[in-house]
């Protein structure tokens, strides 16, 4: 079968439970909106019950009022006659209400009798008062006279019959209050079974959405997901091409043409891997040799830098070296002095001569020991400076030491153009690094601000080159600035003062490689950043920033 036969096929499925739930639903919203009216016409006919029940209780007090008010109002009250007679007024109008509006709930002989017999009472409470009965309501009430006999024969017999219009209201407000709650219960009924029959309708329709779900998965997703975990094992794991066909049509075909493309591809992937495999090899035999050569290339340069040095520290060994020498000489002869006179020799010295070489002899050695010192500090600066890791290690080491030498080392590049400030930070940590490329990068940028000092228009004034130091715990990191008031860089070579080759002296004079160096050591053997602000004319800053974990 293929695809299209089984979209179809689904698609009429679920379109059929669809339609079928929603033609139920159908059905039972209409049940429970037929059963709804019913129970609404009810309630009305109960509401109209209920409005008849009050006519019919108005109408009962306002009679029965009558015969009370002939009975309680005192002996000496002149108006009885006027207010019963209100009453009756109001009695006859209630019973023509309920003749209109009630007629088809009570009998006609019931309606008529009640008429006749508030007409009677009417009649005989008229003739009390024209017979002047009402100026003593005493004898009226005692019926010693025919007209009261009368009275009371028509006030029992319209009692019965409002007793039964009382009850025939009761029973007909019995009877739409049942049928209300009969209506009441029928609406109940369905509800709570047209719930039931949705409950199961949906369980229905689910366990069938869950079923075509499961068909589709198993005929769609599962060949594909075992045809996908096979290309991967294949593909990844260099496991065998193996795979039963199953699925649609589409699917099978699909297995069977992947089959033989993998297993056609398998020779030629093993090829290129293999020669993949070489070039890698290959590549990082050349990355090595790459790195080794950029480490030589460092040294080398340093090494050229020394020796571009050299002769500024000789002349600063040589000055140190005869200063001490001359003290040695002095310190020489006065021993030679002491010892003649110690020993009476005929060439000793006289006490004036004895006195000024005892005089001058301490200070003669201090000074030939500070030249001494001067001398092993060139020489310490220059160990340390031309120091080597062979093999590049980054190891704590005292920044701030390296940065020391590195100036004693450049002296003779900078005393006569400038005046060397120091700002290192006292609680400087050991800092991660190849000391001796870093000593190469700080070396580069004093001797270049020192040239920018010595080329600009005031060459005759000395400058002034700033170097400091600074731990930044936050950034884990420490930076070292090195200010110097040249003349600054032009804005139009800012931008490639990093190029290999670069220079903006004159030919023979720079190489182009200092800075190309100094941002290939901090950027690429360090991790860190390098970086500079310059205004022409002003000076410039170089920013070095070396993170304190490699």
């Amino acid at each position: 079968m293929k695809v299209r036969s089984y979209i179809i096929l689904l698609t009429i499925g679920s379109l059929a439970g669809a339609f079928s739930i929603a033609g139920f639903g159908w059905f039972a919203f209409q049940g429970l909106n037929s059963a709804t009216e019913e129970l609404e016409s009810e309630s009305r006919k109960t509401g109209i019950s209920s409005d008849e029940f009050g006519d019919v209780n108005a109408f009962l007090e306002t009679t029965r009022r009558i015969f009370e008010s002939m009975d309680i109002y005192p002996e000496n009250y002149t108006g009885l006659f006027s207010v019963v007679l209100d009453d009756l007024v109001l009695a006859k109008e209630g019973l023509n209400i309920l003749a209109e509006k009630y007629y088809k709930n009570y009998s006609e002989d019931l309606l008529q009798g009640i008429a006749k017999e508030i007409k009677e009472v009417e009649k005989n409470i008229l003739e009390m008062q024209q017979d002047g009965i009402a100026t003593n309501v005493q004898v009226a009430r005692e019926g010693n006279n025919p007209v009261n006999s009368d009275y009371n024969k028509a006030r029992e017999s319209l009692s019965q019959k409002l007793n039964i219009l009382e009850n025939d209201s009761k029973t007909n407000l019995a009877v739409a209050n049942k049928a209300l709650q009969s209506k009441w219960e029928d609406l109940e009924s369905r509800k709570e079974g047209t719930a039931i029959s949705l409950i199961i309708a949906v369980v229905l329709y689910l366990a069938f959405v869950f079923t075509l779900a499961f068909l589709t998965y198993k005929s769609f997703a599962l060949p594909v997901a075992n045809l996908e975990e096979a290309a991967r094992r294949s593909i990844e794991k260099q496991q065998p091409f193996v795979l039963g066909e199953s699925g649609p049509l589409e699917i099978r075909s699909l297995t069977k043409r992947l089959q033989g493309l993998i297993i056609g591809l398998e020779s030629t992937v093993k090829n290129r891997t293999a020669k993949l495999q070489e070039k890698t090899n290959q590549l990082k035999l050349e990355i090595q040799q790459r790195k080794e050569l950029e480490t030589q290339l460092v040294h080398a340069q340093k090494m050229e830098a020394v020796g571009q040095l050299a002769s500024g520290i000789a002349h600063e060994i040589n000055s140190p070296s005869q200063f001490a020498n001359d003290n040695i000489l002095f310190l020489k002869e006065a021993v030679e002095g002491f010892i003649a006179k110690l020993d009476n020799t005929e060439n000793a010295p006289d006490e004036k001569e004895l006195s000024f070489l005892k005089g001058n002899a301490s200070e003669a050695a201090e000074q030939a020991k500070e030249g001494i010192s001067r001398i092993t500090t060139i020489v310490k600066s220059m160990k340390n400076f031309a120091y080597r890791d062979a093999e590049s290690a980054k190891k704590p080491n005292d920044l701030n030491q390296a940065i020391e030498s590195t100036i004693v080392v450049a002296t003779n590049e900078w005393k006569y153009h400038a005046e060397i400030k120091k700002e290192l930070d006292e609680n400087l940590p050991m800092v991660p690094c190849n000391i001796g490329e870093i000593n190469q990068v700080v070396l580069n940028l004093i001797v270049n601000g020192a040239h920018a000092i010595r080329d600009r228009d005031e060459a005759s004034v000395k400058g002034e080159i700033k170097i400091s130091t600074k731990h930044y715990p936050s950034d884990d990191c420490v930076v070292i600035s090195i200010t110097d008031n040249g003349g600054g860089i032009p804005q139009q070579v800012q931008e490639r003062i990093f190029e290999p080759f670069f220079t903006t002296k004159e030919v023979g004079v720079g190489t182009g490689q200092g800075l190309a160096i100094a941002h290939n050591v901090v950027v690429k053997s360090h991790n860190g950043q390098i970086w500079f602000q310059s205004v022409e004319n002003q000076g410039t800053t170089f920013f070095i920033k070396l993170p304190m974990t490699q």
